[in-house]
């Protein structure tokens, strides 16, 4: 079965090397199988189709396996990943070989590292906020208290009030009852998406704890699930 590779010959487009081949076998010297092998080598198609068998050279520099396919010289190979032949022939001068002929970004299997997370980002109890003030809005940390306990030396956990100090204090996360639970600054935030500014300013206005939860902000905020 031949492989399926859009071609471009004679401005006419095809989905696959057979249908080039079908249409153009008046012209052709050579089987479908050789032809397909000269188009997966990079060789151009009038030459593919065209040139007798044993007329393609392969240079002194002899065949190369690139990515599993074998190309008959540097040239075939610059072509097919768009390379210029001359820097084809320095990489190869260079003595480099097989894959490392073609750069890491140009090859056919080539897959992007996946993006690295945002230096600003941080995780406290297993989630994840963008940065150090979004965790502050969310968890209801007051900033300048997190900064004096950090420039005091104590522990990341420390200054967010999330483990005891040496003298055994630690801070206690404010909570609020709503239908027969506690919730904290946090728990509201996951379950309704409020940030702890937002539901304070409105318990301050004067709403009920069932409006200060409920009611719908202009903003809509994703609330942000623990992992696990």
């Amino acid at each position: 079965m031949l492989e399926k590779v859009k071609i471009i010959f004679n401005g006419k487009e095809y989905q696959s090397i057979r249908d080039c081949y079908n249409d153009n076998k008046d012209m052709a010297v050579v089987s479908p199988e050789t032809f397909r092998s000269r188009v997966l080598n990079g060789i151009s198609i009038e030459r593919a189709l065209t040139s007798p068998t044993h007329t393609i050279p392969q240079t002194i520099l002899g065949s190369h396996i690139v990515e599993g396919v074998e190309y008959p010289n540097l040239p075939s190979i610059a072509r097919a990943y768009g390379i210029k032949e001359m820097t084809m022939y320095r990489r190869h001068h260079r003595g480099l070989r097989g894959d490392d002929l073609v750069p890491l970004k140009k090859r056919k299997n080539y897959v992007p590292p996946e993006p690295k997370p945002s230096a600003r980002q941080v995780e406290i109890n297993g989630v994840t906020y963008k940065s150090l003030s979004e965790a502050f809005r969310v968890l209801g940390i007051n900033k300048y208290t997190y900064y004096s306990r950090f420039t005091k030396g104590y522990t990341f956990e420390q200054c967010l009030g999330l483990e005891p100090f040496a003298d055994g204090r630690t801070t206690r996360a404010k909570t609020f009852e709503y239908k027969g639970e506690k919730l904290t600054f946090r728990d509201i935030w996951e379950k309704f998406g409020l940030y702890s500014s937002t539901f304070l300013n409105r318990l301050e206005r004067g709403l009920s704890m069932e409006e200060a939860l409920t009611r719908k902000s202009r903003t809509k905020h994703k609330p942000k699930k623990s992992k696990g």
